[in-house]
């Protein structure tokens, strides 16, 4: 965790703009801020003072780090501008993030936004910037998390006395951005208890290692011109830091193997050696600025593992979005004994519109759903209006399809496949080749991308099986079994293999151990 939050923080927050010096640096007052919201689960926090952000170095820099993302980062600067102004006119100045663990598998971890409002501070200026789906006041905070039952449960928490908090701020010292690793009281005990040996993964060893050795760590974050990290890891004492330090090179090969980075080549060794911590008693520290040659090359050498994150994030997105669809189109199949059909169609066979419209009750979004006038076509003056409110789980994270309501997300439609014709509802039973053997859903390329209300899909060609996928990412496409589950497939698949995963009843055996 710790290795994850500086290394992804330098690549990703370093580019922060910062202005000179902050006057008033009190880190026990950040501490009194935020506390009432540390609870037993709480692992992290991070804060970050706004008023000394500059968007376009920001953006900047981050093109330099991520070319391939021109386009994403030019919509997010776009977005960001006129809400970070606002944000500063309604008198905005911190936001705090508490990171805790949730307590069930679906969705671990949860967050909660904190930012306090001052004498003058316009409270509604502020929530109108959106900084959460779901906002409060508490006292004299803004608090928003991601659903309302994350806010009940801030409302009702025990504060956790945390004396380390203030002495972590105070060790990421007075810079634009603080990180913190706050690893709750009854962490050690139930990693010592469950893993007193570490993985093969965390490069093997007593887990103590990490238990005494990692009480709890600060990461302070400046930014161009003078662009500056600086890391300190408190330990249990001399001994405990030393083993750490010892133990710390394994932790960065393995973070970079974990990137598909170099962990064994010279520019691997090289990182790892600038990544090196120095112990100073019970603590281990690194620190890092510019304009000097080690905070560049770093910045450098992590650029081709950040690359890799963002795609690999945005593939994680993107199954995820699949694994929806694919649990919308069962519900659907529950409740009506059969899939929706691709398209729904007038009395006299008119298709009207599209099966994504069809499960939007079973994605959440009733209300929506309710908005169509189901008796039309997609392109009526009514339903036309209702492109752009296509929900985010249509959206391809990869697409670089300009406008609104483009969806990557198609069916397969034609003799053969899941769906043989636009008006075919098929049941489980038409599935003779078993849901797990048959391609439900795939996501196509730009090119071959949808409105998401018209009742368009991919057309499936028996001879060239493979038109419209593997566009969006270099080496491989991602597809919908019919059990509901997402995979990614090569894009060197053979045509007869995948033929063979797109058809639903041809009895040709699927070669999954070579995929």
């Amino acid at each position: 965790m710790l290795l994850i939050v500086s290394t992804l923080s330098l690549g990703l927050l370093s580019v922060l703009n910062v202005a000179d010096g902050a006057e008033g640096f009190d880190p026990a007052a950040r501490a009194k801020t935020i506390a009432p919201l540390i609870d037993e689960q709480t692992f992290g926090v991070a804060h970050v003072d706004v008023t000394r952000l500059k968007l376009d170095p920001l953006c900047d820099e981050a093109l330099r780090l991520l070319p391939d993302a021109k386009d994403e980062i030019g919509d997010l600067k776009t977005e960001l501008s006129g809400k970070l102004a606002a944000f500063l006119r309604a008198g905005g100045k911190d936001i705090y993030v508490v990171f805790g663990l949730a307590g069930n598998l679906r969705s671990p971890c949860s967050f909660v936004i904190a930012i306090p409002l001052y004498p003058g501070s316009d409270e509604k200026a502020i929530r109108a910037t959106r900084p959460a789906p779901v906002c409060e006041r508490v006292g004299d905070m803004l608090l928003g998390a991601g659903e309302q039952k994350t806010l009940a449960r801030v409302a009702h928490i025990t504060p956790d006395p945390r004396p380390e908090l203030a002495a972590a701020f105070e060790a990421a010292g007075d810079t634009t951005a603080q990180v913190l690793l706050l690893p709750p009281k009854h962490a050690r005990r139930v990693i010592e208890e469950a893993m007193p040996q570490l993985p093969k993964e965390l490069g093997d060893g007593e887990s103590k290692v990490l238990t005494r050795g990692i009480l709890w760590a600060a990461l302070g974050i400046d930014a161009p011109p003078q662009t500056a990290l600086r890391l300190v890891v408190q330990s249990e004492d001399p001994a405990a830091a030393a083993a750490l330090q010892a133990k710390w090179d394994d932790l960065i090969k393995l973070l970079v193997q974990a990137g598909g980075g170099p962990e064994v080549s010279p520019q691997g060794d090289q990182l790892t050696g600038l990544l090196r911590p120095s112990v100073e008693g019970d603590r281990l520290l690194l620190s890092l600025r510019e304009p000097t040659q080690p905070m560049k090359t770093v910045i450098d050498l992590l650029r081709p593992p950040i690359e890799r994150a963002r795609t690999a994030t945005m593939r994680s997105y993107s199954m995820n979005n699949l694994i929806q669809l694919g649990l919308a189109m069962w519900n659907y199949h529950d409740a009506n004994k059969h899939f929706p059909a691709p398209a729904s169609c007038s009395p006299e066979g008119k298709p009207l519109l599209s099966w994504r419209v069809a499960v939007l009750p079973y994605l959440d979004q009733e209300k929506l759903y309710k908005e169509f006038h189901l008796d039309e076509a997609w392109d009526s003056p009514h339903n036309r209006a209702l492109i752009e409110k296509m929900p985010e789980v249509y959206r391809s994270p990869m697409s670089k399809r300009k406008g609104k309501g483009w969806s990557n997300y198609v069916v397969p439609v034609g003799d053969g496949a899941a769906f043989s014709s636009p008006s075919d509802t098929p049941t489980v039973k038409d599935i003779t080749d078993g849901t797990s053997n048959t391609i439900l859903a795939v996501e196509v390329d730009d090119d071959h991308a949808v409105i998401w209300t018209k009742p368009e899909d991919l057309p499936f060609d028996p001879e060239h099986p493979e038109k419209g996928l593997g566009g969006l990412y270099k080496d491989r496409f991602h597809v919908l079994l019919g059990d509901g589950a997402a995979r990614a497939l090569l894009r060197s698949i053979k045509p007869e293999t995948l033929r063979a995963i797109f058809t639903r009843a041809g009895g040709e055996p699927v070669p999954w151990e070579d995929l």
